[in-house]
């Protein structure tokens, strides 16, 4: 098999490009498995979803490596390729743009579904619920049907790596990269502003909710991946591949990898360890029941160390609110959380 030389600023690009991005995600992800140990919570669905995204990213960076040192992407023109090395590389190039479709798909649909039962967790609010599994549904059916399309597109399969094959035929590639694609990009956009809402709502300083909107609103930086990378992929000639598919081949493993780590940023909060507190966040308002069955409402001050709000059921209800702590309307919200220990329910915003 040909070992191709590092010679051209393409080549060198890719791999850097993938190495980077295989270390980047693992890290991010190895990271948030800390997160939630110190913070004494068990992994979740969320957890093992992010797990298995980070695994087809780094999968999909390996392709990567693999056809720039041995199937010439980036090395120069098909036709120099074929008069150095042979018809050989090219053959494995049409061969890992299988894998390299697949793994791209696959990884950002466990991202995307990772997300997804994370805003279900944090916001348990019905119609976030409802669009979140509505978007989940979505994606799955997306990425059955990009792997079904890789699939079919070249009938028989050979023939996308065997273009003289006698009587094959395939379809417009590009075309198809294309609209996944740019399904991908709207679905990316779902994603990034289903929670929006709810985090401007909350009842806390501005600062603090600009604070969230900026955590969770990282993921526009997928957004702006996936929509250039629409832009590459409709540039691309099949007939000199190995020429034109570095950049394609770059935002291609790009996108996933960037999708993995901001999937892991909301959570990585406990790795900061506890802040000083401020005394000027005072807590929130609950309900209880007193001897006579009424409810009781009343502010009850935050007992905590750390600087941050707490969105804290208390009482069968399993309902709380938060306030800016000036008498402020209180926003409601279910058990659920960040960092907190899973059995009393909070949600902490910390910063």
């Amino acid at each position: 098999m040909a070992s191709f030389p590092v010679e051209t600023s393409d080549q060198r690009a890719v791999l850097g490009v993938a190495i980077s991005f295989i270390i980047l995600p693992v890290l991010a992800v190895c990271l948030r498995l800390i997160a939630r140990r110190i913070s004494r919570k068990g992994f979740d669905l969320s957890d093992y979803c992010v797990v298995i995204a980070c695994i087809f990213a780094v999968g999909l960076q390996s392709v990567s490596i693999t056809g720039v040192l041995r199937a010439g992407i980036g090395w120069g023109h098909v036709t120099d390729v074929v008069m150095t090395y042979g018809m050989e590389p090219l053959t494995l190039l049409f061969k890992l743009l299988i894998p390299l479709q697949f793994l791209w798909v696959l990884s950002l649909s466990f991202s995307k579904l990772s997300i997804l039962l994370l805003y279900t967790k944090l916001f348990p609010v019905a119609s976030l619920v409802w669009i979140a599994r509505g978007t989940g549904i979505v994606i799955i059916l997306w990425a059955f049907a990009t792997i079904l399309t890789g699939c079919l597109i070249c009938q028989p399969f050979e023939m996308n790596w065997n273009p003289t094959l006698p009587g094959g035929k395939c379809g417009d590639q590009v075309t198809s990269f294309t609209v996944t694609g740019s399904i991908n990009l709207v679905t990316d956009v779902i994603v990034l502003v289903l929670p929006m809402p709810h985090l401007y709502k909350l009842h806390m300083a501005m600062y603090k909710r600009v604070t969230l909107i900026c955590v969770f609103g990282t993921g526009v930086v997928t957004c702006i991946i996936s929509g250039l990378r629409i832009s590459v992929l409709s540039t691309m000639d099949f007939e000199n591949i190995t020429y034109t598919i570095p950049l394609a081949n770059i935002f291609s493993g790009l996108e996933p990898s960037v999708a993995v780590v901001l999937a892991c940023i909301p959570l990585l909060r406990p790795l900061l360890g506890p802040s000083k507190y401020t005394p000027e966040q005072s807590g929130y308002l609950a309900s209880e029941s007193n001897n006579t069955g009424k409810a009781d409402r009343h502010f009850q001050p935050l007992e905590d160390d750390s600087s941050q709000y707490n969105l804290r059921p208390m009482g069968p209800s399993h309902q709380a609110g938060v306030t800016s702590g000036r008498g402020g309307k209180p926003s409601t919200a279910n058990s659920s959380d960040l960092d907190s220990e899973p059995t009393d329910g909070a949600l902490d915003f910390r910063h």
